[in-house]
């Protein structure tokens, strides 16, 4: 028996690396459709006061801007000491930017601070994360 003994006269041969083609098709849309999706997390891009910054006077907000949307009512800042003593806590939208959150700053005494927050992005997905600051001494 030959291989053309073998093919069903109903069913047409694929060509040579049919197989391989669909299959490298469809992992690209896989990798773009993962790169659209995390492209669209709400990652933090800036913060004032910023990450590592000395700051002269205590500030009296916290400002952070993020990558994409963020939801106010399921988002929190807060303030802390080095051994996660809370001292404040925000979340208030900015009018007209929803990308960014701001949060009233508690007295800040000399010292380094930690911010850290929680944010829901418009795409559903929770970020997370935190930087330190330093209050310098006059």
């Amino acid at each position: 028996m030959t291989n053309a003994d073998r093919t069903s006269p109903m069913r047409p041969r694929r060509p040579a690396g049919f197989g391989f083609a669909v299959g490298g098709a469809f992992a690209i849309v896989l990798s773009v459709a993962g790169a659209t999706s995390a492209v669209a997390h709400s990652f933090l891009v800036d913060a004032t006061p910023s990450s590592k910054e000395h700051v002269a006077a205590p500030p009296k907000t916290i400002k952070l801007k993020f990558g994409g949307g963020v939801e106010p009512s399921y988002s929190k800042i807060t303030v802390e000491t080095l051994d996660g003593k809370v001292l404040g806590e925000g979340n208030a939208a900015v009018p007209g930017k929803p990308r960014e959150l701001t949060a009233n700053a508690p007295e800040l005494a000399p010292g380094k601070y930690i911010v850290r927050y929680r944010v829901l992005s418009s795409d559903g997905h929770i970020v997370e994360g935190n930087y330190e600051f330093t209050v310098d001494a006059k």
